[in-house]
């Protein structure tokens, strides 16, 4: 028998999601609701089990339901899995199943048994290469079906991100105020006027808010879209840094699908993430990249709102056991 509602947990280390869905009606969304980061190598892991406590009641208030309904909790979070214990007394008849923040890529762009390239492109960046068949088609056959590369965080890695084009952004804006940018731009009014800072007392106002304050991971990553709305205007230095880590994406992407898959290949390539919101900007490079080495590989933006789409996977995978 089919749910009769499932409740879907996805989040990162910007925030999470919550969303109730009634299987019974086609799974219909009934509710959804966004709580706080809980990935446990940026977070506490009581303040992150207090963000998944938040979201599941929140979302069960809002729609009005008792928790009793659920039967079934799905989740993909990332850091260590949650056990049933934490949530066993909001919703005590629900069964748990684990995915992967890979796997929720692929079904925001409505494919729920992938073969190909899924690529989140957040405040950090992730790509997986999944095969849904039983060959390898990389050069030394060494790899099996699954990588993964990146989402490393922003100390080490996350090249291509959210959070990389807001310290560019950051960076940036610096240079511009002291007169040395590298090209024309307005990026030093823009950022004050993000920051609601003044033009008198930048310097000192800007490096306490960077290091006292401090800005957070998703403070900084939430820069990006100041700069791409930028780029996007024509800003030659917003334009020359989106540019760059565009072509970090591109490069991510392309690596990860040459680890599982020959130029001649058909699968998938899913890009996700808050930004892709930049658009073409960011979109363009990577498509031009993937279409110039894999000319039969598909592009797809993965657009349904995570928790819906892991929701939905959940569903997918339970009618095909079924069938």
């Amino acid at each position: 028998m089919p749910h009769d509602l499932l409740l879907a947990l996805e989040g990162g280390g910007t925030r999470s999601q919550a969303a109730l869905l009634d299987a019974k009606r086609g799974g219909r969304v009934v509710h959804v609701v966004d709580s706080a980061d809980v990935n446990t190598n940026f977070t506490a892991l009581q303040a992150s089990q207090q963000a998944v406590l938040a979201a599941v009641t929140s979302v069960l208030r809002g729609a009005q339901i008792s928790g009793d309904r659920v039967t079934c909790c799905v989740s993909a979070l990332v850091g260590p899995p949650f056990s049933a214990e934490l949530l066993r007394d909001i919703i005590p008849f629900a069964c748990y199943h684990s995915y992967s923040e890979g796997e929720v890529v692929f079904a925001r762009a409505g494919l729920y048994h992938p073969h190909g390239v899924a690529v989140v492109a957040g405040t950090g960046a992730t790509a997986w290469a999944v095969r849904a068949d039983d060959t390898c088609a990389c050069a030394q056959c060494r790899c099996g079906r699954q990588r993964v590369f990146g989402g490393w965080g922003a100390l080490l890695g996350d090249e291509g991100s959210g959070y990389a084009l807001g310290v560019a952004g950051l960076r940036g804006a610096v240079r511009a105020f002291e007169g040395r940018a590298e090209a024309p731009t307005h990026l030093d009014s823009a950022i004050r006027q993000h920051f609601g800072l003044s033009e008198a007392t930048f310097r000192e106002d800007f490096i306490r808010l960077a290091y006292q304050q401090p800005l957070s991971r998703a403070e900084i990553a939430a820069v990006a879209a100041v700069v791409a709305r930028l780029a996007a205007q024509g800003d030659p230095l917003a334009a020359q840094l989106t540019a760059a880590v565009a072509a970090d994406l591109a490069a991510l992407t392309l690596y990860t699908a040459r680890s599982l898959f020959a130029p001649a290949e058909r699968f998938d390539v899913v890009v996700a993430g808050g930004l892709t919101n930049a658009g073409e900007l960011v979109l363009g490079p990577v498509r031009q990249r993937i279409a110039q080495e894999f000319p039969k590989a598909a592009f797809a933006v993965g657009t349904e709102a995570p928790a819906v789409a892991l929701g939905r996977l959940a569903q997918y995978d339970q009618q095909t056991r079924h069938a």
